[in-house]
């Protein structure tokens, strides 16, 4: 990888560096320790400014993050630096008024206040009203309109919310270094009722060998644009892999586990969202640290 503050490259000098990005960040995160010595003639001088862009690449040359500086902490022999991508702004940006329609529609109205462009959208049809009065910023307001299971980010400098997918990357038994696992049933919900305004039922849909199998979890909710099948929920899995490192792993993309013992053995079996990444370099190693989620 090669990683530049505005046009230094900083790589000779990198004590360490991390790329972060999970769900509920607007933005990814990159962290980096470079190393000063300015009473030694011979070692590279670095010009470190608030505000200076940051760009990451892989070994081929392609641009994996690109933001710019927003801390700087500085000690006799190194210098953190923490930078965002262009997501920062949905971040640092609280609005206010009505927002009326589709996640589609209220991410233009988001745009508009925010004055990008709007990017790619792709955002269930639903009919959502937030109001937001105080304190809420962007972010909270294009999650509720798009809901949890989309990517929102500020790409080439435009609004984009895109689903999880992508291409599917199948994960290596050898290349894994640790794994930790949870399963579990707290977030189950196998049947579910929508009602009128008037208390009648408008629907209801119900997993019959979810609730055979561990009882019945219901939820109650008012007619209001939602499908009730959408409102289902069977057991979860959730993971923790740390593995050699491997760039094509970005959050909300797909990865594949199983089809081999190990993998069995953990309970590991299927395809899983990635809902949280962070790539670390550090003393000549280079690892990937994702968390899946299914």
């Amino acid at each position: 990888m090669k990683l530049y503050v505005s046009n230094q490259m900083i790589l000779p000098v990198l004590e360490s560096a991390a790329l972060a990005k999970s769900r509920n960040d607007a933005a990814a995160t990159l962290s980096a320790s470079v190393l000063l010595a300015p009473a030694d003639t011979y070692f590279q001088e670095l010009a470190l400014t608030l505000g200076d862009p940051v760009r990451l690449l892989d070994d081929s040359g392609k641009e994996i993050f690109f933001g710019s500086i927003h801390q700087i902490d500085r000690t006799q022999d190194t210098a953190r630096i923490t930078a965002y991508d262009q997501g920062v702004y949905l971040a640092r940006n609280e609005l206010y008024g009505l927002f009326l329609g589709s996640g589609a529609d209220i991410a233009a109205q988001v745009a508009a206040k925010l004055g990008i462009p709007l990017g790619k959208v792709e955002a269930d049809g639903q009919y959502k009203t937030i109001i937001s009065r105080a304190g809420q910023t962007a972010f909270s307001i294009l999650r509720q309109a798009v809901g949890e299971k989309r990517e929102i980010s500020v790409h080439s400098g435009a609004l984009t919310v895109t689903a999880q997918g992508g291409e599917t990357i199948c994960l290596a038994a050898e290349q894994v270094l640790s794994v930790s696992c949870r399963a579990g049933i707290g977030e189950m919900v196998n049947r579910c009722i929508t009602l009128r305004r008037n208390g009648g039922v408008a629907s209801q849909v119900q997993d019959g060998a979810a609730i055979a199998a561990y009882g019945q979890f219901q939820r109650v909710r008012l007619l209001s644009g939602e499908v009730p099948a959408e409102l289902l929920r069977g057991k979860t899995m959730s993971a923790r892999i740390v593995l050699q490192g491997n760039l094509s792993i970005r959050c909300g993309g797909i990865v594949q586990a199983g089809g081999t013992r190990f993998f069995h053995a953990w309970g590991l079996e299927g395809a899983y969202a990635v809902t949280a990444v962070e790539h670390r370099w550090e003393r000549g190693l280079f690892t990937t640290a994702v968390s899946l989620e299914k």
